[in-house]
């Protein structure tokens, strides 16, 4: 603390804190950290070899600092629900880009709605690009 007038004898200061405590805020913070990985992702050619892309790895996305026990539901961006994901106790899920249908996801916007119980809900977006 700076100031240009000298301290009295008499002045008094008083500092006041405030601790946060576990409520809908922290909760909501918690969502605030979910991440999807990677965003946007590269879409290969659907002809090259399965599982691994020429060294690019599995196709999928993450979606990490997920709550335990929460269920994604993915949508296009016109709304068309494509898939639902649980997420169990690993604090993470991973999309495989297959509909429920199993056919490969097109590219795109998509949304994701996540829905863990006791905490809230929260919507994102990512994209899959060419």
């Amino acid at each position: 603390m700076r100031s240009n007038i000298p301290f009295g004898p008499n002045d008094s200061f008083r500092f006041n804190s405030i601790a946060q405590t576990e409520s809908e805020e922290a909760g909501t913070s918690i969502l605030d950290q979910v991440r999807v990985v990677p965003n946007p992702y590269v879409a290969a050619n659907i002809t090259e070899g399965r599982p691994f892309l020429s060294g690019r790895g599995e196709r999928r996305i993450e979606f990490r600092n997920l709550p335990a026990n929460s269920v994604l539901r993915l949508y296009t961006v016109s709304g068309v629900f494509v898939k639902q994901i649980e997420s169990g106790s690993l604090g993470y899920a991973v999309w495989d880009l297959r509909t429920k249908d199993n056919l490969e996801a097109a590219y795109g916007l998509y949304f994701y709605h996540l829905e863990a119980e006791g905490i809230g809900e929260k919507v994102g977006k990512f994209a899959i690009i060419n």
